[in-house]
């Protein structure tokens, strides 16, 4: 009874574990959750995880160089032969046993403010990290953005092909048939069959690029190549519609909130800072120290004074403090700043040009976004246009007033007309995505 319960319960883990494969292999992804596993599975956002953990790192150590640094000592030494006596400072030829104990403090009171400077640095340079952080998973995002679209169009483009072979067969069909009752003649046989065989060559076509498209996909978001990935091809992230803001106003809001501009604008401050460092080295600097020791010493031969006795009485303090002054150096201290005043000249020229990348790609964006939104008018337009004109082509053939190739003609017209919607309408809601992104929406909100 009890190894019938074990088997059954085993065997019941195991339809558990089958249906749960299922269900994942049945999952439909949508764009949001394919950018998101992205994110989380990319080595570039681990990789930038570390360096900000070293860049934490480095901060906490700046913070704490302010405070007095302080080391301990204790020594053991044996003398042999030939050797100082402690406590005659002669030489003697006894064995003798000594060590010592001591304890030194040090502290840089002043040096151009030098440490304070590294201490905003290392400040700066985290900021900059959780940027780069930032800047990371936006690029992975929208490489996934790309890579989902694509994918999205060649999968409907196929379901387009797939249509259009079906309805060359159905034309076939049906020539075949009027062939027999003497409607057609095999010229046109000949052409509907020529052109179910081109039919079915476009959709090895693109077939084979779907497959080309999912691998890229897989490849972005790090997804493993053997498993199968479904994508909800029906997903819309917003209603057609154009764009009424201000072109500058979301030049503004991009250009304070992007992680491109806020990069550049810390390596400015931070190059400040450099050049700031760079002229503290010509002022004097000031560190002080206190040290404290003891010492005991033991002749082997006879008896030694107590250990805490010497403990005491050869107990030594010491304070001092040390002013360094530079005089000359080969003139390295101003070479480095006139490098320093030339490389703060270098990144703010380099912040202005990201200013202004960001603005060409903001209007860029933009205008794709309503060239999209007024190509998607227009398509819609004239797909209803080819679609009337391929009924009434269709229609014409079936009576025999029209030829196989001026059908085939027409279906072709409307093949790509359909083509050409759906690329405005997953062209338009990729820009729509971006626009919104550049008005300071997240990526990956819903």
């Amino acid at each position: 009874m009890k190894k019938w319960m074990t088997a059954a319960w085993m065997f019941g883990l195991s339809i558990l574990g089958v249906y749960g494969q299922e269900n994942d292999s049945l999952h439909v992804w949508n764009l949001q959750e394919c950018m998101r596993y992205a994110i989380e599975n990319s080595p570039r956002a681990v990789r930038q995880q570390l360096s900000n953990a070293n860049l934490k790192v480095s901060y906490h150590e700046a913070i704490l160089r302010h405070l007095p640094s302080l080391s301990g000592s204790v020594g053991l030494s044996a003398g042999f032969g030939r050797n100082v006596d402690p406590s005659t400072n002669t030489y003697t030829t006894v064995n003798t046993l000594s060590n010592s104990y001591g304890l030194n403090a040090g502290i840089t009171v002043f040096n151009g403010l030098q440490l304070l400077n590294n201490t905003r640095a290392g400040r700066i340079a985290k900021l900059r990290g959780e940027e780069a952080q930032k800047q990371t998973e936006d690029n992975i995002a929208l490489e996934t953005l790309t890579a989902y679209f694509d994918y999205t169009y060649t999968l409907r483009t196929q379901t387009l092909a797939r249509e259009q072979v079906e309805a060359s067969r159905e034309n076939l069909r049906q020539g075949r048939q009027m062939k027999e009752l003497g409607l057609r003649g095999a010229a046109d046989v000949a052409q509907l069959e020529a052109s179910l065989a081109a039919d079915e060559y476009n959709l090895t076509r693109v077939e084979n690029n779907a497959r080309t498209r999912e691998l890229k996909l897989k490849e972005v978001m790090n997804f493993p190549p053997e498993e199968t990935i479904r994508i909800d091809t029906a997903y819309l992230y917003a209603a057609p519609a154009p764009e009424t803001t201000d072109v500058s106003e979301i030049v503004g809001v991009a250009t304070a909130l992007l992680p491109d501009t806020r990069i550049s604008m810390m390596n400015v401050r931070t190059a400040k800072l450099e050049l700031s460092t760079a002229k503290a080295m010509l002022f004097p600097s000031l560190s002080a120290s206190a040290g404290v020791g003891t010492s005991y010493f033991k002749n082997l031969k006879h008896d030694a004074t107590p250990f805490h006795k010497q403990f005491k009485d050869n107990l030594s303090k010491s304070l001092s403090a040390s002013l360094s002054v530079p005089i000359f150096s080969a003139w390295s201290r101003p070479g480095n700043i006139i490098r320093q005043r030339n490389n703060l000249r270098s990144t703010e020229q380099t912040h202005i040009e990201t200013q202004r990348r960001i603005a060409v790609e903001v209007e860029q964006a933009v205008l794709d976004l309503n060239g999209a939104y007024a190509e998607r008018i227009q398509a819609e337009k004239q797909v209803q246009a080819r679609l009337l004109a391929y009924k009434v082509a269709r229609y014409k053939y079936q009576e025999g007033l029209l030829s196989a190739l001026d059908l085939q003609t027409t279906s072709n017209q409307l093949l790509e007309a359909r083509a050409t919607l759906l690329n405005a309408e997953l062209t338009w809601q990729a820009k729509r995505k971006l626009v919104d992104y550049y008005k300071g929406i997240p990526l990956l909100a819903e």
